[in-house]
């Protein structure tokens, strides 16, 4: 997710045009990360409306316009992780059954998308919730495990043996589908 320093600059003095910027160009990118997390487009959107709220607030205080996108992700993330544990408190499980909901982009084999979809949300759904949020920083927006250190609050170590761990429990499930 790359923001414009300028834009971050100008949102933090109060434009709200800036921000508005700011939103469009990061809300695909922070909705995906939440979609991955909870398998379900509407808790998505909750959860990244929510997280823009609490960016909104608190933007002023942001001290380096370049760590806006990792501090919007830790905000994100933190966000997720009270869903997740708050669902685990009530339900004890997740929800990852509208993973098959994904959209196809310019696919021409549909039903096999979505199988494949499918068989990569369950592998997902079994992966421990901290183990997926690394996997998804890691994976699909390329943050280092040093970035993902400081986003989730864990020491860059942890990061890298829980990443080792959640690579091979996916490519065990997905290889006994």
């Amino acid at each position: 997710m790359k923001v414009d320093t300028k834009l971050v600059i100008r949102a933090r003095e109060g434009d709200r045009e800036a921000f508005s910027e700011i939103y469009y160009a990061c809300y695909k990118d922070m909705y995906n990360f939440a979609f991955y997390t909870f398998g379900n487009p509407e808790d998505a959107a909750d959860i990244v409306s929510d997280t823009f709220v609490e960016i909104l607030k608190g933007i002023g205080k942001l001290r380096a316009a370049e760590s806006f996108a990792p501090w919007a992700f830790k905000i994100l993330s933190g966000r997720c992780k009270k869903e997740i544990s708050a669902r685990i408190r009530c339900r004890g499980e997740l929800p990852f059954e509208d993973f098959s909901e994904m959209p196809s982009i310019g696919s021409e084999n549909l039903e096999g998308d979505i199988a494949e979809k499918a068989t990569l949300a369950k592998a997902l759904s079994e992966l421990e919730p901290e183990e997926r949020m690394i996997l998804i920083l890691s994976a699909l927006y390329g943050y280092t495990h040093r970035e993902i250190a400081g986003i989730i609050g864990k020491p860059q170590s942890t990061v890298g043996s829980k990443l080792y761990r959640a690579y091979g429990k996916l490519r065990k499930k997905i290889a006994e589908k």
